[in-house]
């Protein structure tokens, strides 16, 4: 029982970590990248996780970079 809604709590924090706090840097990225033809608008039909995605591994790849700049 505790396995099951530790599992539940931990699916919904990535979906919502996902769906809001990196849908918008990846579809910053995306659209620059695509020159604003992907991700359509978010009413029409794309592929969400696929957008947030993307904006974890932009975020990720500034940190490192950023990182890497600071001369540590």
């Amino acid at each position: 029982m505790i396995d099951a809604i530790s599992s539940f709590v931990g699916s919904w924090l990535v979906d919502v970590l996902l769906a809001v706090v990196f849908y918008w840097p990846g579809w910053v990225v995306l659209r620059i990248v695509t020159f604003g033809r992907y991700p359509p608008q978010r009413k029409q039909p794309h592929n969400a996780v696929f957008v947030s995605v993307i904006g974890l591994a932009a975020l990720l790849a500034a940190l490192t970079i950023g990182y890497q700049l600071s001369g540590s």
